[in-house]
Protein backbone atom coordinates (compact mmCIF):
# COMPACT_ATOMS: atom_id res chain seq x y z
CA UNK A 1 0.00 0.00 0.00
CA UNK A 2 1.36 3.51 -1.01
CA UNK A 3 -1.41 5.73 -1.33
CA UNK A 4 -5.08 6.14 0.56
CA UNK A 5 -8.00 8.34 -1.31
CA UNK A 6 -11.02 9.02 0.30
CA UNK A 7 -14.01 10.51 -1.66
CA UNK A 8 -17.20 11.78 -0.03
CA UNK A 9 -19.74 12.36 -2.23
CA UNK A 10 -22.10 13.24 -0.31
CA UNK A 11 -22.86 15.81 2.46
CA UNK A 12 -24.52 13.87 5.84
CA UNK A 13 -24.79 13.90 9.16
CA UNK A 14 -23.51 11.43 11.33
CA UNK A 15 -23.85 10.78 14.83
CA UNK A 16 -19.99 10.87 16.82
CA UNK A 17 -18.95 9.55 20.12
CA UNK A 18 -15.28 10.15 21.18
CA UNK A 19 -12.99 8.77 23.45
CA UNK A 20 -13.45 11.18 25.80
CA UNK A 21 -17.22 10.34 26.10
CA UNK A 22 -18.48 13.33 24.03
CA UNK A 23 -21.78 12.45 21.58
CA UNK A 24 -22.09 15.31 18.81
CA UNK A 25 -22.33 15.39 15.44
CA UNK A 26 -20.17 15.70 12.55
CA UNK A 27 -20.50 16.64 9.23
CA UNK A 28 -19.18 15.70 6.11
CA UNK A 29 -19.18 17.32 2.85
CA UNK A 30 -18.39 16.86 -0.51
CA UNK A 31 -14.72 16.31 -0.85
CA UNK A 32 -11.68 13.90 -1.79
CA UNK A 33 -8.60 13.36 0.20
CA UNK A 34 -5.02 11.93 -0.47
CA UNK A 35 -3.27 10.34 2.10
CA UNK A 36 0.40 8.91 0.75
CA UNK A 37 1.50 6.31 3.13
CA UNK A 38 4.47 7.61 5.63
CA UNK A 39 3.37 11.16 6.35
CA UNK A 40 1.50 12.37 9.32
CA UNK A 41 -1.82 14.52 8.27
CA UNK A 42 -2.95 17.36 9.73
CA UNK A 43 -7.11 18.23 9.58
CA UNK A 44 -8.37 21.23 10.28
CA UNK A 45 -11.62 22.25 10.64
CA UNK A 46 -14.27 23.47 13.14
CA UNK A 47 -15.81 21.09 15.77
CA UNK A 48 -18.49 18.97 13.56
CA UNK A 49 -16.91 20.25 10.51
CA UNK A 50 -16.02 16.15 9.36
CA UNK A 51 -12.48 16.03 10.49
CA UNK A 52 -13.89 13.37 12.68
CA UNK A 53 -15.53 11.43 9.88
CA UNK A 54 -12.65 10.80 8.38
CA UNK A 55 -11.03 8.93 11.20
CA UNK A 56 -13.95 7.12 11.33
CA UNK A 57 -14.24 5.67 7.83
CA UNK A 58 -10.52 6.09 7.66
CA UNK A 59 -9.92 3.26 10.89
CA UNK A 60 -13.11 1.36 9.42
CA UNK A 61 -15.34 2.00 12.41
CA UNK A 62 -18.34 3.71 10.17
CA UNK A 63 -19.80 1.92 7.34
CA UNK A 64 -19.23 3.37 3.93
CA UNK A 65 -22.63 4.74 2.19
CA UNK A 66 -22.21 7.79 -0.51
CA UNK A 67 -18.16 7.45 0.20
CA UNK A 68 -15.32 5.73 -1.25
CA UNK A 69 -12.02 4.44 -0.29
CA UNK A 70 -9.05 3.73 -2.51
CA UNK A 71 -6.34 1.95 -1.41
CA UNK A 72 -3.64 2.02 -4.59
CA UNK A 73 -6.47 2.52 -7.38
CA UNK A 74 -8.54 -0.20 -6.11
CA UNK A 75 -11.86 0.40 -4.12
CA UNK A 76 -12.42 -0.83 0.12
CA UNK A 77 -14.64 -1.28 2.04
CA UNK A 78 -15.35 -0.59 5.72
CA UNK A 79 -13.74 -4.07 6.56
CA UNK A 80 -10.40 -3.50 5.12
CA UNK A 81 -10.28 -0.18 6.47
CA UNK A 82 -10.74 -2.18 9.51
CA UNK A 83 -8.15 -4.33 8.89
CA UNK A 84 -5.16 -1.50 8.57
CA UNK A 85 -7.07 1.14 10.54
CA UNK A 86 -6.41 2.16 14.20
CA UNK A 87 -8.64 4.81 16.08
CA UNK A 88 -6.55 5.50 18.55
CA UNK A 89 -8.21 5.82 22.15
CA UNK A 90 -11.13 3.98 21.31
CA UNK A 91 -11.99 0.83 24.51
CA UNK A 92 -11.62 -2.45 23.30
CA UNK A 93 -14.59 -5.13 23.99
CA UNK A 94 -14.56 -8.84 24.09
CA UNK A 95 -16.55 -10.68 21.05
CA UNK A 96 -19.73 -12.97 21.64
CA UNK A 97 -22.99 -11.63 23.13
CA UNK A 98 -21.86 -10.15 26.34
CA UNK A 99 -19.54 -7.40 25.51
CA UNK A 100 -16.74 -6.67 28.02
CA UNK A 101 -14.12 -3.97 27.68
CA UNK A 102 -10.57 -5.55 27.50
CA UNK A 103 -7.62 -4.52 29.74
CA UNK A 104 -5.17 -3.15 27.94
CA UNK A 105 -3.33 -6.56 28.65
CA UNK A 106 -5.76 -8.60 27.24
CA UNK A 107 -5.46 -6.92 24.38
CA UNK A 108 -1.41 -7.07 24.26
CA UNK A 109 -1.45 -10.76 24.47
CA UNK A 110 -3.91 -11.16 21.98
CA UNK A 111 -2.33 -9.07 19.40
CA UNK A 112 1.03 -10.91 20.33
CA UNK A 113 -0.22 -14.08 19.62
CA UNK A 114 -1.90 -13.44 16.74
CA UNK A 115 0.71 -10.83 15.23
CA UNK A 116 3.93 -11.90 16.34
CA UNK A 117 5.40 -8.52 16.11
CA UNK A 118 6.70 -9.16 19.44
CA UNK A 119 7.66 -12.32 21.56
CA UNK A 120 6.96 -10.88 24.93
CA UNK A 121 4.12 -7.59 26.56
CA UNK A 122 7.35 -6.50 27.78
CA UNK A 123 8.89 -5.59 24.97
CA UNK A 124 5.58 -3.34 24.06
CA UNK A 125 5.34 -2.02 27.43
CA UNK A 126 9.18 -1.08 27.16
CA UNK A 127 8.96 0.69 23.85
CA UNK A 128 5.90 2.83 24.42
CA UNK A 129 6.77 3.37 28.37
CA UNK A 130 3.40 1.50 29.50
CA UNK A 131 2.86 1.18 33.67
CA UNK A 132 3.41 -2.44 34.38
CA UNK A 133 0.27 -1.56 37.45
CA UNK A 134 -2.17 0.11 34.33
CA UNK A 135 -2.31 -2.79 32.20
CA UNK A 136 -5.48 -3.99 33.96
CA UNK A 137 -7.34 -1.42 33.08
CA UNK A 138 -9.21 -0.89 30.24
CA UNK A 139 -9.08 2.17 27.98
CA UNK A 140 -11.71 4.42 29.38
CA UNK A 141 -10.91 3.56 32.84
CA UNK A 142 -7.00 4.02 32.20
CA UNK A 143 -4.94 6.91 33.05
CA UNK A 144 -6.31 10.03 30.39
CA UNK A 145 -2.51 10.50 29.14
CA UNK A 146 -0.94 6.72 29.18
CA UNK A 147 -3.88 5.67 27.26
CA UNK A 148 -2.79 7.11 24.32
CA UNK A 149 0.27 5.65 24.67
CA UNK A 150 -1.56 2.25 25.55
CA UNK A 151 -3.53 2.12 22.45
CA UNK A 152 -0.79 3.06 20.10
CA UNK A 153 1.22 0.93 21.49
CA UNK A 154 -2.22 -2.22 20.96
CA UNK A 155 -2.60 -0.90 17.18
CA UNK A 156 1.34 -1.27 16.69
CA UNK A 157 1.11 -4.57 18.17
CA UNK A 158 -1.75 -5.33 15.64
CA UNK A 159 0.41 -4.36 12.43
CA UNK A 160 -1.96 -1.59 11.65
CA UNK A 161 -0.74 1.17 9.12
CA UNK A 162 -3.50 3.96 9.61
CA UNK A 163 -3.57 5.80 13.02
CA UNK A 164 -6.37 8.21 13.23
CA UNK A 165 -7.02 10.42 16.33
CA UNK A 166 -10.22 11.84 17.23
CA UNK A 167 -11.15 15.15 16.55
CA UNK A 168 -9.56 17.88 19.47
CA UNK A 169 -9.88 21.28 20.40
CA UNK A 170 -6.65 23.39 20.83
CA UNK A 171 -6.59 22.59 25.04
CA UNK A 172 -7.10 19.12 24.86
CA UNK A 173 -5.09 18.49 21.62
CA UNK A 174 -2.01 20.34 23.56
CA UNK A 175 -2.71 18.16 26.29
CA UNK A 176 -3.01 15.21 24.73
CA UNK A 177 -0.30 15.58 22.63
CA UNK A 178 2.65 16.97 25.20
CA UNK A 179 0.89 15.15 28.87
CA UNK A 180 0.88 11.90 27.20
CA UNK A 181 4.27 12.43 24.55
CA UNK A 182 2.55 9.99 22.22
CA UNK A 183 3.70 12.64 19.47
CA UNK A 184 7.00 10.74 20.40
CA UNK A 185 6.29 7.86 18.57
CA UNK A 186 5.43 9.33 15.25
CA UNK A 187 8.69 9.28 13.53
CA UNK A 188 8.80 5.65 14.22
CA UNK A 189 5.74 4.62 12.76
CA UNK A 190 5.88 7.16 9.66
CA UNK A 191 9.48 5.86 8.57
CA UNK A 192 7.54 2.40 8.46
CA UNK A 193 5.28 3.31 6.81
CA UNK A 194 2.40 4.08 8.60
CA UNK A 195 -0.17 7.25 8.02
CA UNK A 196 -1.45 9.42 10.96
CA UNK A 197 -4.42 11.21 10.73
CA UNK A 198 -4.39 13.99 13.49
CA UNK A 199 -7.95 15.93 13.53
CA UNK A 200 -7.86 19.36 15.44
CA UNK A 201 -9.49 23.31 15.63
CA UNK A 202 -6.10 25.53 14.12
CA UNK A 203 -3.51 24.52 12.12
CA UNK A 204 -1.50 25.87 14.73
CA UNK A 205 -1.85 22.66 17.09
CA UNK A 206 -0.24 20.49 13.90
CA UNK A 207 2.96 23.07 12.91
CA UNK A 208 6.44 21.33 13.36
CA UNK A 209 5.74 17.68 13.04
CA UNK A 210 2.78 17.09 9.87
CA UNK A 211 4.41 16.75 6.82
CA UNK A 212 0.78 18.16 5.05
CA UNK A 213 -1.96 20.27 6.19
CA UNK A 214 -5.66 19.70 4.95
CA UNK A 215 -7.87 22.74 5.80
CA UNK A 216 -11.71 21.56 5.38
CA UNK A 217 -13.95 23.75 3.76
CA UNK A 218 -17.33 23.28 5.05
CA UNK A 219 -20.47 25.24 3.84
CA UNK A 220 -21.90 24.31 7.33
CA UNK A 221 -19.53 27.24 8.66
CA UNK A 222 -19.28 30.24 5.98
CA UNK A 223 -22.76 31.82 7.51
CA UNK A 224 -21.74 35.35 9.13
CA UNK A 225 -24.72 36.60 10.83
CA UNK A 226 -23.70 40.00 11.05
CA UNK A 227 -24.06 39.73 7.16
CA UNK A 228 -27.67 37.95 7.09
CA UNK A 229 -30.54 40.11 5.61
CA UNK A 230 -32.27 39.43 8.93
CA UNK A 231 -29.53 40.57 11.30
CA UNK A 232 -29.64 44.03 9.48
CA UNK A 233 -33.16 44.66 9.38
CA UNK A 234 -33.37 43.47 13.32
CA UNK A 235 -29.78 44.87 15.36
Amino acid sequence: MEKIKLVIEENRFINTQTPFGEKSQDYMCENTFIFDRGKIYGIVCEHGGGGEAVSLLLSGIMPLKQEKIYIDNKEADAEEMKRIGWYVGKALYSSGIVKRELSVRKALEFAVRKYHRYEEISEVMEEFHLTADRLDYGLSRNCEWEKWRASLAIGYANNKIVYCFPWMNSMIFYDCMYNSSVFRFFRKLTQEGAVIILPTSRKENVSGFADSLIEIYNTRFEHIISESPYFIENF
